[in-house]
């Protein structure tokens, strides 16, 4: 069991080596940790409400070391181009010459 004062303060890394900042505020529910804020974009996530910064949701914690919490790389999104419905993208014709 991993008591909550035990991840305050601790450095967060990426599996890739990218370091996050250290955990400064701890998000619960139900008595089960959600997610973890940290580093300086994470401050101001808190503080100006912005819906972007280091929010570390607790399944991507891989492991917890004595001196640091290494997480999951960032996932990839793949973003699709949106069409009108009922219209499919039409080739580009070939130029004759």
């Amino acid at each position: 069991m991993i008591r909550a004062s035990e991840l305050a303060g601790k450095c967060v890394r990426r599996e890739n080596g990218e370091v996050l900042g250290h955990v400064f505020e701890i998000r619960t529910k139900d008595s089960e940790v959600t997610a973890l804020i940290c580093g300086a974009r994470g401050v101001l996530q808190r503080l100006a409400g912005a819906t972007t910064g280091h929010r570390i949701a607790w399944e991507d914690v891989r492991t917890i070391t004595a001196g640091e919490i290494v997480v999951a790389a960032p996932r990839t999104r793949t973003l699709r181009r949106k069409t009108r419905p009922g219209r499919r993208r039409q080739p580009h014709a070939k130029k004759e010459e």
